[in-house]
């Protein structure tokens, strides 16, 4: 597929070995979403079960909270939405980042909402980009104790979970970020 060709040139120019699979599709709101698989290639064999040290190699793709993992996305996105492919989505992963990523923010949030709920103090998280604090408000969307909000402006935007039917404390409060 061409998305899948685009973004493996762009890994090659960079000088990375990789291989490139498609993780599948899902539905997305305007379209599909298709998912790219970025895996390090190693040369120690298909029976090799040690640690190789180019694996960390594509680390520097995913960037700092999946930053450059996005970027590469975005990227992959504009250059594909021309003509018929608008209703198509690709979202980039490199070695199962994203799905480890979810897995943290779930963790995240249920212990956030169990110290909510047994302290009865509201707690903020770090800032995150709007996907990562959609996966927090979607976790504990339906729980019945707490509630979250968003806060903050750019890069300085986060989540507040707080007791349900409390309101967001002031801005210049000294809560601790986690």
């Amino acid at each position: 597929m061409e998305a899948r060709d685009f973004l493996a040139g762009l890994i090659a120019a960079l000088g990375l070995p990789a291989r490139l699979s498609f993780g599948g599709v899902d539905p997305a709101r305007d379209g599909r979403q298709i998912t790219i698989d970025v895996r390090g290639v190693s040369d120690n064999g298909p029976n090799y079960r040690g640690r190789d040290d180019d694996d960390d190699g594509l680390a520097i793709l995913i960037g700092k909270h999946g930053a450059t993992l996005d970027a590469l996305s975005a990227v992959t996105n504009a250059a594909m939405h021309r003509g018929e492919s608008r209703d198509l989505f690709f979202a980039v992963d490199i070695e199962g980042y994203r799905q480890r990523r979810v897995a943290t923010l779930r963790s995240i949030a249920q212990r956030c909402a169990t110290r909510v709920m047994h302290e009865g103090v509201a707690v903020e998280l770090e800032p995150m980009p709007p996907s990562e604090r959609r996966i927090i408000h979607v976790t504990l969307a339906n729980h019945r104790d707490v509630a979250t909000e968003s806060t903050g402006a750019g890069r300085d935007r986060r989540v507040v979970i707080m007791p349900r039917g409390s309101s967001l404390p002031p801005e210049n409060e000294d809560d601790e970020d986690f």
